[in-house]
């Protein structure tokens, strides 16, 4: 949510969430499918076989974003997997950040694991980035909204294999760095309500995340 001071359109918020939760996807599909079975798997197939906790996400999504059925149905329809796209090395690279040099030995499990180790962790922290842009242009107070972040970037680790503890709190930090110090600084164009509305976010979410602890 790079600088928000001018009004961003509700289908533009809506592509900055899908994006990376399409790139969580994909990676998760590739991690279910395994090197031996990699070639070939389509993406269509993880999709019905999570379809009851990706609704649950999308419900999340939503709600965060008060987006409407127009905006919600983009994800569907460019999904990829309406259009029985497979799982592509291409798609792997990118969503990874390049871990692995083109194209990648995905038949490899110490590989493939990076790739969607790295991708996941880029991935989640677009995602997380996305969510408070939506909530902090479009949803609800923070005291409402910070509690769904936090639980929608729960569910999206799930859908990587990922259920551990530490999910949330490590996908914040790597947020409170990554992102953060480039529109907080002094020097930085976003206005000062941006400024402000971030660092009541990163405040809550961090309040929220050490009463769990």
């Amino acid at each position: 949510m790079e600088g928000q001071d001018a009004q961003v359109s509700e289908t533009g918020l809506g592509y900055d969430v899908f994006a990376p939760l399409w790139g969580i996807l994909e990676l998760g599909a590739a991690a279910e499918a395994g090197p031996s079975a990699l070639r070939g798997a389509a993406l269509a197939g993880f999709v019905a076989a999570h379809r009851e906790d990706i609704d649950r996400l999308l419900a999340m999504i939503r709600d965060l974003g008060d987006f409407s059925p127009e905006t919600m149905a983009v994800f569907e329809r460019q999904g990829g997997w309406n259009d029985g796209r497979a799982v592509t090395a291409e798609y792997l690279t990118m969503y990874s950040g390049c871990i692995e040099a083109y194209p990648p030995r995905t038949d490899d499990p110490a590989v493939l694991r990076r790739i969607v180790r790295t991708g996941g962790d880029l991935q989640l922290t677009g995602f997380l980035d996305a969510l408070v842009g939506a909530a902090t242009a479009r949803g609800p107070a923070p005291g409402t909204a910070v509690p769904l972040v936090a639980e929608a970037v729960r569910a999206a680790g799930a859908l990587l294999g990922l259920d551990g503890d530490r999910l949330v709190p490590d996908t914040f930090r790597m947020w409170r760095v990554k992102y953060l110090p480039d529109v907080l600084r002094p020097d930085s164009p976003s206005g000062e309500a941006v400024k402000a509305d971030l660092r009541r976010y990163a405040r809550a979410l961090e309040e929220l995340l050490d009463e769990r602890d």
